[in-house]
């Protein structure tokens, strides 16, 4: 069953699987609704979405390009208790279908999400982006505005351009971290950058931006078993990857009007820098920046990460 719930399968008014979590009150003090279900795009292509929780809606946007929904899923499921979560797997990645690659550009994943939230029938909804997901949220922000109630933005960048991130990022890692970072980027190219694509080749491309992204050593046993599933070997991976290093939305962050909540770790050397940059973008933002953490916070310090993105998903306004 999905996401290795205990679940009673349940059928819904409009014929979508719902499973339903049930354990004792101690365990679990709310009731938690499952619902998977595809729905096809303006462009025919067919995507695969889970719903989780109870309360406004928030639709989530997970980082990658390599992984799937189910990641984020895992991280923020505390979340539950108060807001109605809604995932989907990006256009060709894990169970959604493969789509041209000419349409794999955050803007489509965008107009992608607001006909997500189209076919489940909401208004308005707060957005939660993770990492690459950033890119997704921002242009749900500058395409979809009405909708769009609040961003809750976790360990992004507006840009991925090495010429807008690269020097500051270096300034945020260190002189430590940036030797590491090198020579995994130099055994890259070595040892893998002639093979055939493969998960492993995936795993060394990825390693660099690792050391860029580690928490503290005692965390980093817990973030390897929240993300053992990742590189996905997702049909949007090259296309995306070359679209990640062409993005830079700086120049129209001030166009977003809604509330955003800038999150990430003081670790996370790309994140620090382009956290740098929404802050200075995005006309009604918040900012936290959470003290020896990577760049997941929600696996690394959840009793730090959470309390903010609460405080802020309540003052939204759906």
């Amino acid at each position: 069953m999905p996401l290795g719930l205990p679940q009673e399968c349940l059928r819904g008014r409009d014929g979508r699987t719902q499973y339903e979590h049930s354990s004792s009150p101690v365990e679990d003090p709310w009731r938690t609704i499952f619902q998977m279900g595809d729905f096809v795009t303006s462009d025919n292509v067919r995507l695969r979405y889970h719903v989780r929780g109870s309360g406004p809606p928030v639709l989530a946007c997970q980082g990658g390009p390599a992984n799937i929904s189910d990641t984020l899923a895992s991280a923020i499921a505390p979340l539950e208790d108060a807001y109605t979560l809604v995932y989907h797997d990006y256009r060709g990645s894990g169970r959604s279908e493969v789509a041209p690659s000419a349409t794999y550009t955050y803007e489509r994943i965008s107009d992608d999400l607001d006909e997500l939230r189209v076919h489940l029938g909401y208004e308005r909804v707060g957005v939660l982006a993770h990492s690459m997901g950033g890119f997704v949220g921002l242009n749900y922000g500058l395409r979809h505005p009405e909708p769009c109630a609040g961003i809750v933005l976790v360990g992004t960048t507006p840009a991925g351009t090495p010429g807008k991130i690269f020097v500051p990022a270096l300034r945020a890692l260190g002189p430590t971290r940036t030797a590491k970072s090198i020579v995994l980027a130099v055994w890259y190219v070595a040892a893998w950058s002639w093979r055939p694509e493969s998960k492993d080749k995936q795993a060394a491309r990825y390693g660099p931006m690792t050391v860029t992204q580690e928490g503290i050593p005692a965390v980093r046993d817990r973030v390897k078993v929240a993300m053992a599933g990742p590189p996905a070997p997702n049909d949007n991976v090259p296309q995306l990857e070359r679209v990640f290093a062409r993005t830079d939305l700086t120049g129209r962050l001030h166009e977003i009007r809604c509330p955003a909540l800038i999150l990430y770790g003081q670790r996370d050397a790309v994140m620090v820098a382009g956290g740098e940059m929404l802050m200075q973008g995005l006309t009604n933002a918040t900012r936290v920046c959470l003290p020896d953490i990577g760049h997941e916070p929600f696996v690394e310090n959840p009793n730090e990460a959470f309390p903010p993105v609460r405080e802020f998903l309540a003052t939204l306004q759906y």
